[in-house]
């Protein structure tokens, strides 16, 4: 069993609002993000949202677990943590966890397929999927690396936590999805207009 968790926390500052129902292709980011790892095969997926659009977000993606972080901006790992915590909770059997950003909107499901049948490559630490020598999400965590996120000061570095525990390995892909990075209302212009996001 592989569980999937969406950080949906931010405040979206940057973004003029909340990034999560912000729309690519008729979906939004966050629907986009739960129906790819589900169809991959993850489940649950757990959605994790927090102030101040959390009531907007969690309507957006009805019938998911959803984990809330009353404190986002301490840190994208204290938004990962209340999902790894949910996921304890709902599935304490989940072999990995992968999580993803609302940032990779364009991810394809057979991208995050790809990382699930080669996950014994993460060992004890976690498998992120490599472009052109450039790594990006979703990220997939042995149970070994959730212990170790789940120990970590919440205001730690998540890459600076893996690294020092069972390292982060590479999967080369072909999907320029997981290297989309959207912060802005012209971020998403560019890459609605095909130039593609922020990379």
């Amino acid at each position: 069993m592989i569980a999937g968790v969406v950080l949906a926390a931010g405040e979206s500052a940057r973004f003029g609002g909340p990034k999560a129902l912000a729309e690519l292709g008729g979906a939004s980011f966050a629907a986009r993000s739960v129906d790819a790892l589900r169809a991959a095969g993850c489940e649950p997926v757990i959605v994790v949202v927090g102030p101040p659009h959390e009531a907007q977000v969690a309507a957006a993606v009805a019938g998911c677990s959803i984990a809330r972080n009353p404190s986002p901006e301490r840190g994208m790992l204290s938004s990962l943590q209340a999902g790894l915590r949910e996921v304890a909770r709902v599935a304490p059997a989940a072999d990995a966890v992968l999580f993803s950003l609302l940032d990779h909107p364009r991810v394809r499901v057979e991208t995050i397929g790809h990382l699930i049948a080669e996950r014994a490559r993460a060992g004890h630490g976690a498998l992120r999927p490599l472009v052109s020598g450039r790594g990006g999400h979703p990220v997939l965590l042995s149970r070994s690396a959730v212990a170790g996120l789940l120990a970590a000061a919440s205001t730690a570095s998540i890459r600076d936590v893996l690294a020092a525990g069972g390292g982060i390995f590479d999967l080369a892909v072909e999907d320029d999805g997981v290297l989309d990075d959207i912060d802005t209302p012209t971020d998403l212009s560019a890459l609605t207009a095909g130039v593609g996001g922020k990379t």
